[in-house]
C-alpha cells in the first residue's frame, strides 16, 4: 500500500486572536495524526498564525493555527475575535481580479460614475474611511467599492446640488417590503414593524423614507424603508442596533462606517484570506450574492487602478 502524500502547506503569517470552543488537541505538527502534546480547554485570548496547507483539506478544514510557542492547533474548534490581517506589505487583503469572469456583469454606475462618486468620497471622507481600516485586513478602497454598489446609483445624481450631511441624511432606501413583498426576514413589511416596534417610531422612520423620495420628486408612502446610511445596513438590526436607528446615525459617517466594518470583520474571521468570499458573505449566499461580489470587485479594481 502506497504511503499517504505528505500534507505541505503554504505559511500565512495572519495573527489575530482565538477563543477555543472546546478541548483542543495541542500538536508538534499541523496533522490529526500528529503527536499530541497537551489539550486545551475552553479558553479566551490565544494568540496565532496560521497557515494554509497546499493540496487537500485537513479533517474537512484547511487552516492550521500556530500558537506563540510553535505548537499547532485546528481552526475548526475556535472563534476569530480579532481580525486576521494577510501577510503583504500594506498587510492589507488582496483580489486576484484576473480569476474573475466579469462578463454579463449588471453595474448600478459606470465607470466614469464610480470615479465621481470615490471622488466625491475621497473629498469629504477620506479620514475617516482610513481609521475605519486601521488594524483591519480591509482598505478603503474597498469601502469606497461597496459605497458604489449600494446606493451610489443614488446619490450621484445629488453631489452637486446637496451638501455631504444632506446626501448622508437621505440615504435611506430599500421599500421591498411594502412595494413587492419580496422580502423574507423581519420586518417583512411596515405592519410586522409596527407590531413590534410601534407606531410612533413607525412614523419617525416613514418621514425619513418621505424626505428621501421628495429629493427623488416621489410623492409620500406609509411605509417604513429597509435601508438605512451610505451602505444600507438593513433595518432588521434595530433588534440589537436600535440606537442606529432611533438615533438616526446613519446620518454620520463614522457610525456608517463602524458598522460596516463590523459585519466586514465577521464574515472574514468565516474566511480568512478570501477577500471576494468575504465580500459574498457580506451580501449573503447563492447567485445573488455571487454577483454582488463581483460588481463590488469591479469596482475596486477600477478605484484601484485609478489611484
Amino acid at each position: 500500500m502506497p504511503s499517504p502524500k505528505p500534507q505541505t502547506f503554504t505559511v500565512i503569517e495572519q495573527r489575530g486572536i482565538v477563543t477555543t470552543l472546546v478541548k483542543l488537541n495541542i500538536r508538534k505538527q499541523p496533522a490529526t495524526n500528529g503527536p499530541v502534546i497537551a489539550v486545551m480547554t475552553p479558553q479566551k485570548g490565544i494568540e496565532f498564525s496560521a497557515l494554509i496547507p497546499d493540496g487537500e483539506m485537513i479533517s474537512n478544514n484547511s487552516v492550521w493555527y500556530r500558537d506563540t510557542n510553535g505548537n499547532y492547533f485546528w481552526s475548526g474548534g475556535v472563534a476569530v475575535s480579532a481580525p486576521v490581517l494577510p501577510d503583504s506589505k500594506s498587510g492589507k487583503a488582496k483580489i486576484n481580479f484576473s480569476g474573475i469572469d466579469f462578463s454579463g456583469i449588471e453595474l448600478p454606475i459606470t465607470q466614469h460614475q464610480c470615479s465621481n462618486c470615490t471622488n466625491w468620497l475621497q473629498l469629504h471622507f477620506e479620514n475617516q474611511f482610513s481609521d475605519s481600516v486601521k488594524n483591519t485586513p480591509f482598505e478603503k478602497e474597498l469601502l469606497y467599492a461597496i459605497a458604489c454598489q449600494e446606493t451610489a446609483i443614488y446619490w450621484q445624481k445629488w453631489i452637486n446640488d446637496h451638501t455631504p450631511d444632506e446626501i448622508l441624511a437621505r440615504c435611506v432606501f430599500d421599500a421591498n417590503g411594502d412595494v413587492n413583498g419580496t422580502r423574507h426576514v423581519f420586518p417583512k413589511n411596515t405592519t410586522a414593524f409596527i407590531e413590534r416596534y410601534g407606531q410612533q417610531l413607525a412614523n419617525e422612520l416613514i418621514a425619513e423614507a418621505n424626505a428621501t423620495r421628495a429629493i427623488r420628486s416621489w410623492g409620500p408612502k406609509q411605509w417604513v424603508y429597509a435601508g438605512y446610511g451610505i451602505f444600507q445596513y438593513d433595518i432588521q438590526a434595530i433588534q440589537t442596533d436600535e440606537a442606529f436607528f432611533t438615533q438616526k446615525l446613519w446620518y454620520h459617517m463614522p457610525d456608517c462606517l463602524d458598522r460596516v466594518i463590523k459585519e466586514l470583520n465577521s464574515k472574514w474571521a468565516a474566511h480568512p484570506n478570501d477577500l471576494f468570499a468575504t465580500i459574498k458573505a457580506y451580501n449573503g449566499s447563492g447567485q445573488r450574492a455571487e454577483n454582488y461580489a463581483k460588481n463590488v470587485s469591479q469596482f475596486l479594481n477600477w478605484i484601484e487602478v485609478a489611484s
